[in-house]
């Protein structure tokens, strides 16, 4: 008789750990040492806590460093404050959007309520998914800079044992008031559960936190030195608002053990409030936003077929810019980023107190004026490009609905080209219109002589052809492996592709080219700097034409082949 050997249930943590990893994948995070690494899983988690541990270190040893230069003018407590009030403040601001997307966007409720998971682990999972980036930034950034700077200059084993322990509670806390507030509000506003407002509020809270940030940064860098300090020992003041922090830098300084217990109180206390919003709000707001997803009317037969090609691809225009406008999200990453990118830019300069430009003799020269032209030319395409997630998302945002617009008689050339030119006239208008305008204006106002007004047409012409470039690129891309499955439409704006990426980095590049040839603009006229920039200008313009031609063809053949392929199989 062969004895049957039970295998032994797996444990609660168990349990919500492997839950915790397949969610971290479902939202798009990718998990170290998965099955698709070069290396063992075992191995690729070894490579990263050792990275983790030598950029930790670096930070502590720089720190450790330079406290006696900085040690007069912020003091251990000020900075031990400062830091722990920023990242409270950073892991509840990280913590909204994340906390959003995994509790309310996500449509996956119904197929895991069914699974042996209780309520308690579902929401933990959650929780800990959106919890992890904020708790791991303030484990290595808070411990690394107020261990280096506080053990340099003599502080207590209380004072290592707080900074460890604050590392954790303080994102903890963070995190749980925000999904406290988050569950309520979605409980007591309705209109919340819209999706379609909700990611548009989302876009919005975010591009305000920039400009805030932008805003603050720009008046606290004209003021020097001593506006910093004061800066400083005035957040290190608001700290003492907040419970855990005050109470728990008596602790740290003066070894007060009551201290220590309040911290961990108030902590404990607003995890549990959040424990019976969620238990008595949550469930109910969620299930009743599952099936509140984007509605969109379908697809005639009759709006995309024609007798002529020419009408075909102008109908094909037409549905894919009524595709775009009808979601919010597609709208604020689509459109708005793409045309509000010189807010971004322009904002730092507006509260300073110096004038950038004051020493720059005007009007500009042919050759800085040139150099300025295409630099900002390519600032702008690439930024315009970059913010923009309709071309890397062509494709996919098709989703199930492509099945169906493959069963009528389409032409892909031209369903390419629709999406092609749609993408390129909203980036050419965030751009290239951009480009000619600041033109028109420096040759009003003086800074470019009418002479040179030649080199604003240049740059206009540049920027359109880099826009062709990019975008001929990001949809040949996304054609090669579109992704038609996926839960909500609201998941493409979550992030930007690696091409975005490296036209934003390219972008910078050409916004710091944009300042060395105003700014440098007599040295530009040195004869043989001015025959090198000549011979750059023409270059790069050379390339990048003859770049975007060959790409556009290549996409243009090559991109209805990668969708055909899709088709059979």
């Amino acid at each position: 008789m062969i004895e049957r050997k039970n295998k032994k249930p797996a444990g609660s943590f168990s349990k919500v750990w492997k839950l915790i990893v397949v969610l971290r994948k479902c939202s798009g995070k990718g998990v170290i040492g998965d099955k698709d690494a070069l290396i063992s899983p075992k191995a690729a988690r070894i490579l990263m806590y050792c990275g983790l541990l030598i950029v930790t270190g670096a930070v502590f040893a720089g720190v450790y460093l330079v406290q006696p230069y900085v040690a007069g003018f912020i003091g251990v407590k000020g900075l031990a404050q400062v830091l722990m009030l920023v990242f409270l403040i950073l892991s509840f601001v990280l913590a909204i959007k994340d906390i959003v997307t995994v509790l309310y966007m996500a449509d996956d409720l119904g197929l895991l309520l069914p699974m042996p998971f209780s309520a308690a682990q579902i929401v933990m999972a959650k929780l800990v998914v959106a919890s992890y980036f904020p708790v791991m930034l303030s484990v290595v950034i808070l411990n690394s800079v107020c261990l280096g700077y506080g053990i340099r200059a003599g502080e207590g084993v209380s004072f290592v044992i707080g900074t460890v322990l604050s590392s954790i509670l303080i994102p903890v806390t963070g995190i749980s008031v925000a999904a406290l507030l988050i569950v309520i509000l979605f409980r007591v506003f309705r209109v919340l559960r819209s999706r379609n407002l909700t990611v548009a509020l989302g876009g919005i809270f975010t591009f305000g936190l920039t400009i805030a940030y932008i805003i603050f940064y720009s008046m606290l860098d004209s003021g020097g030195s001593e506006k910093a300090t004061a800066a400083v020992n005035a957040l290190s003041s608001v700290s003492g608002a907040f419970p855990n922090i005050s109470f728990m830098t008596r602790f740290m300084f003066d070894g007060s053990i009551p201290g220590l217990l309040i911290s961990f109180a108030v902590t404990l206390a607003v995890i549990g409030l959040t424990v019976l919003a969620v238990r008595a709000f949550y469930f109910n707001t969620a299930l009743s936003m599952q099936n509140t997803g984007t509605r969109s009317k379908g697809v005639s037969k009759a709006a995309l077929h024609g007798g002529k090609k020419r009408s075909a691809l102008k109908a094909l225009t037409a549905y894919e810019a009524k595709s775009a406008r009808r979601n919010p999200a597609y709208m604020i990453y689509g459109f708005v980023m793409s045309f509000f990118w010189p807010v971004l830019f322009a904002l730092p300069f507006l509260f300073r107190n110096s004038d950038i430009f004051g020493d720059v003799a005007l009007p500009l020269d042919t050759i800085p004026a040139l150099l300025a032209a295409m630099s900002f030319a390519m600032m702008a395409s690439c930024f315009s490009c970059g913010f923009n997630i309709l071309p890397g998302t062509a494709f996919s945002r098709e989703g199930s609905s492509f099945a169906a617009l493959r069963a009528l008689p389409l032409d892909l050339a031209d369903y390419y080209k629709s999406k092609r030119n749609f993408s390129l006239l909203v980036c050419s208008l965030g751009s290239v219109l951009y480009v000619v305008v600041l033109g028109i204006v420096c040759v009003a106002a003086g800074f470019i002589s009418v002479g040179n007004s030649w080199t604003v047409l240049a740059g206009a012409c540049f920027c359109f052809f880099l826009n062709l470039f990019w975008i001929s690129l990001m949809l040949l891309k996304n054609s090669k492996n579109p992704r038609f499955n996926w839960d909500s439409e609201a998941e493409f704006s979550r992030k930007l592709g690696i091409i975005n990426l490296i036209m934003i980095i390219i972008g910078v590049i050409a916004l710091i080219g944009f300042f060395i040839a105003v700014n440098f603009a007599p040295m530009l006229n040195e004869p043989q700097i001015r025959r090198i920039v000549l011979i750059i200008c023409a270059a790069a313009s050379l390339v990048f034409l003859v770049l975007a031609l060959m790409v556009n063809s290549l996409a243009v053949k090559k991109a209805p082949k990668n969708l055909m392929k899709i088709e059979a199989a």
